[in-house]
């Protein structure tokens, strides 16, 4: 899943629904007043999905109920979606949906999920997507550690500065993986839990860190990128 935790509340789903999208490079905006065929209307999450010529638009209701979601909400939501032009439609709920609401839906272009299913409908094209804006930092970080394994051989190291170049390979293990892995299309799915050095603690603490999935995998190699690029450009004496 892209997220491990579900939303604590109606603001959270709707902020985790909008990340979702934000992540996969879509343009998003959370409780969006829109100009329909039969006035303005607020949705919780509007989305443009530029990965489509033209753009696609992406409407999207969020239910943090108690209950099943009755049919009459979905009637109103298909109609602000017909009424917008939009594109495709989500309502997404807690605990599900009455009978009634899944027929109201047939031969349309909503859909009825819960937190669950939507995100299993994109965590394919999220993690292609998150691991497409790792590729920069994880190459830049990579040619880094590469140029340090040419320049070896010509400076002259003392102790001081063998430390930190180790300290600074060790740490930046995970994007060796991550700069191999986010080039090849048909790259192997990491098989999780993953243990790797920390990028976070020297060589001689030993520590090592263990990923449960995709979400720790990214936010810890985003998280850590500027950090270790900065301190790779000052080792080599860049500005």
């Amino acid at each position: 899943m892209i997220f491990e935790k579900n939303p604590r509340d109606w603001k959270d789903l709707q902020k985790l629904t909008a990340k979702v999208f934000s992540e996969l490079g879509c343009s998003v905006e959370v409780e969006k007043t829109i100009q329909t065929a039969r006035g303005k209307v607020e949705v919780d999450v509007f989305v443009e999905d530029p990965t489509y010529s033209p753009p696609l638009s992406i409407l999207c209701e969020c239910k943090y109920w108690s209950a099943p979601i009755p049919k009459t909400i979905i009637h109103a939501f298909r109609t602000v979606v017909a009424d917008f032009g939009g594109n495709r439609g989500y309502v997404i709920s807690k605990v599900g949906f009455q009978s009634g609401a899944r027929e109201a839906v047939k031969n349309s272009n909503i859909e009825l999920v819960n937190w669950l299913e939507f995100q299993a409908i994109f965590s394919k094209r999220w993690v292609e997507s998150m691991t497409e804006r790792l590729y920069e930092p994880a190459n830049m970080i990579f040619e880094y550690m590469d140029i340090l394994a040419d320049r070896m051989k010509i400076i002259d190291w003392t102790e001081e500065k063998k430390l930190q170049h180790e300290n600074l390979f060790y740490r930046s293990g995970l994007y060796i993986h991550a700069n191999q892995w986010s080039q090849f299309p048909n790259r192997e799915e990491i098989v999780f839990p993953v243990e790797i050095p920390s990028p976070e603690s020297p060589i001689d603490d030993h520590q090592r860190v263990t990923l449960h999935n995709h979400r720790e995998y990214f936010d810890l190699a985003f998280s850590m990128a500027p950090i270790l690029l900065k301190e790779w450009k000052e080792f080599l004496g860049e500005k």
